[in-house]
């Protein structure tokens, strides 16, 4: 595969070296010399080696068939970008033909020399979208505001969706202390991608700056649960409230008044075909200090171990849990007497099925960037768990079946088609039903969030969503005589991962290709992989109805502050380099090597998405961007796909529905190796 030379400076423009791998270079060459006498290796070979994680190995053989062949441009370019992501740019450059592209501008801009960058970037010809946002971040860089914006700016005009030219655009703004338009291109970022979690802070400064305090405060508000490990949120919300004092105790006011105004909602009872479906243990919120719920009928509270409830009411009680210490709960009406203290657990229920309980001011997505708090009730009953060393834990435990309407929804919107409804409604009752003893020790079965499946209790029902679950009562994959850990994701980027590479245990869960697309039964070489990352080929995944384009291809820019305070005390030092060592089939990142500059450690498999940046998946490629001090000040991430990437692919199953499948043609191409049966 050889791609167009300016597909080939746009695969390579996001990448830098780090001068501190050096040794990395003299294994290399031990490496080379002790295979001097033997056959040449082959591409594929090299290729076998970089997904297998041995890099160094990859990038000896590569050396060796340059060596033989020097104008294989392939070998050439394979070798170049196993040098970048090793840290070798130098190397890197001189492996590339710089005639009548712009990529030595960009390892020029890359490795913080944007002088040099901005005079190569003047002889391109007919200049495209990415072109004037790189030629845009080097004039920043090299202190040219007016011409960075109106190279972002020209950016933009040719490709729309450019997240971050308009990032820029509104940094640059904000230096300009043109506040409206600063706040106007944070905002369309944030839009175009909701995962630019670095736009939270300028985009609140932007709105302070014009007056708009409340909207900045609720923005810190919700950034401080998407980003726990930022201190500067925090502080930035505090600064906040301590100027205007009045936000917090506004804000108190609002959510009291809330617990007047709002009333349980009622629910309609379950089918009685669902009867038979066992109840499922959910975990809403840990580590609880303090709660308000909502009563929504008549209601008991029952203590273990006592035969007779220890208390009851009506219908609109509002009730008070708070933490005892050094263990335990209390429990009363707001603003009236306490009518239970003790370590329980506790159950609140009714005998109404159509009764619901409100929980207030729910805090949600902890550590993600659709984070937030919203008022939320749910059916069943609320167990409370309270613990000796920390706050109660909130449980919901409901009937399977009344679950599956809310997660239903919440995992997949419900204007979606119906048979891919149909096909999640399988998949999540298969996925809660999979033996799993994780959360026991926790006191439930599965989490509220996406960490299990996204569960928003019944605010969260549709008709649409409930038809699809009723349709399917009982309907389960079966891996031989248990239920399949059926997961799913948003979005497979195309091609699905085996467990074997996500998660390192072989089951039934195998990697599969989107039906429009060829199998992928080879690994990609690296150029091949750079050049698909950056492709949007035409897919089920990829219809333009049920798939955000920053869900199917993305980028993310993660500074040298931001890996160090998610990688927390890991003992690195300040990352020099990301190494990723080992690939699937699909080219999700099994393990990568973290190095700094005083130590190394590795990330492996699902933590990588968290602890390096927030990546939307494991599928990506990873360089680091030099600063003035010639250590990396960000890492660009070039990546698609959104989620795990095992299972099914949301996205692709309503794309495969919109074709014309079936929900059960969808279910048997995504897990081939299940069987549907009906357990109830």
């Amino acid at each position: 595969m050889k791609p167009h030379k300016r597909v080939l400076s746009v695969v390579l423009c996001l990448t830098v070296l780090s001068t501190t791998l050096a040794s990395n270079s003299s294994r290399a060459t031990d490496h080379a010399d002790t295979e001097s006498d033997s056959a040449p290796p082959t591409v594929q070979q090299a290729v076998e080696h970089y997904y297998q994680g041995r890099i160094e190995s990859a990038i000896a053989e590569l050396e060796q068939l340059v060596r033989a062949a020097p104008q294989d441009q392939d070998a050439r370019r394979n070798l170049a970008l196993l040098l970048l992501e090793s840290g070798r740019h130098s190397e890197a450059l001189a492996q590339l033909n710089p005639d009548g592209d712009s990529l030595p501008a960009q390892v020029q801009l890359l490795a913080a020399e944007p002088q040099r960058a901005l005079q190569s970037f003047d002889d391109v010809e007919d200049p495209d979208a990415m072109h004037m946002f790189w030629t845009g971040v080097a004039a920043r860089d090299a202190g040219e505001p007016q011409r960075a914006a109106e190279a972002f700016a020209q950016a933009v005009s040719i490709e729309a969706h450019l997240p971050y030219a308009h990032y820029f655009l509104g940094q640059l703004a904000l230096e300009q202390q043109e506040w409206e338009a600063a706040a106007e291109h944070l905002q369309r970022a944030l839009r175009q991608d909701g995962n630019l979690t670095s736009v939270f802070e300028p985009l609140a400064r932007a709105q302070i700056a014009q007056g708009n305090i409340e909207s900045a405060y609720a923005l810190l508000s919700r950034a401080e649960i998407a980003l726990p490990w930022d201190s500067g949120v925090d502080e930035a919300r505090q600064q906040l409230e301590h100027e205007f004092p009045q936000l917090r105790a506004d804000r108190e006011a609002e959510v009291a008044a809330r617990r007047v105004s709002v009333t349980a909602p009622r629910v309609a009872p379950l089918p009685d075909e669902a009867a038979e479906a066992p109840r499922v243990r959910v975990g809403l919120a840990e580590d609880v200090t303090s709660i308000h719920l909502k009563t929504g009928a008549r209601w008991t509270l029952t203590a273990a171990g006592s035969p007779d409830p220890v208390a009851e009411g009506t219908r609109d009680d509002v009730l008070l849990i708070e933490r005892l210490h050094p263990g335990g709960v209390s429990v009363g009406y707001e603003d009236g007497p306490e009518i239970y203290a003790g370590s329980g657990p506790l159950e609140l229920d009714y005998q109404d099925t159509g009764a619901t309980t409100v929980l207030f001011d729910m805090a949600y997505g902890h550590g993600q960037f659709s984070a937030g708090r919203e008022d939320r009730s749910y059916r069943g009953t609320i167990r409370i768990l309270s613990w000796a060393d920390r706050g109660f834990t909130v449980v919901n435990e409901l009937n399977l079946e009344a679950y599956l309407m809310s997660v239903v929804p919440s995992e997949m919107p419900a204007s979606w088609p119906m048979e891919a409804l149909q096909a999640q409604a399988v998949a999540a009752r298969s996925y809660t039903l999979a033996p799993r003893s994780r959360f026991h020790a926790r006191g439930f079965d599965l989490l509220g969030s996406v960490l299990s499946a996204f569960y928003r209790g019944s605010g969260g029902e549709h008709p649409r969503s409930t038809e699809a679950v009723h349709a399917t009562i009982g309907k389960v994959l079966m891996d031989g005589e248990i239920p399949l850990n059926a997961v799913y994701s948003a979005n497979s980027a195309g091609y699905t991962e085996s467990s074997a590479s996500v998660w390192g245990s072989a089951t039934a869960l195998v990697a599969v290709s989107d039906k429009k697309l060829p199998p992928r039964d080879s690994a990609l070489s690296p150029l091949e992989l750079e050049s698909w990352l950056r492709q949007r080929p035409e897919s089920h995944s990829n219809h333009a109805r049920y798939s955000s384009r920053s869900a199917y291809r993305w980028s993310r820019w993660v500074s040298q502050e931001e890996l160090a305070a998610r990688l927390g005390d890991a003992g690195v030092g300040r990352v020099t380099a990301l190494i990723t060592r080992g690939r699937g089939i699909s080219g999700r990142v099994e393990r990568v090597e973290v190095i700094g500059s005083e130590g190394t450690t590795t990330v492996e498999r699902d933590a990588i998405r968290s602890r390096l940046g927030g990546l939307r998946s494991n599928l990506f490629t990873v360089y680091p961007r030099l600063g003035p001090d010639g250590s990396p000040s960000h890492f660009v991430v070039t990546g698609a796909g959104w989620g795990h990437g095992v299972g099914m692919d949301q996205s692709g199953a309503a794309g495969m529905a919109a074709a014309g499948y079936r929900a059960t043609e969808i279910l048997e191409h995504y897990y081939p190796q299940a069987e549907l049966r009906r357990l109830y």
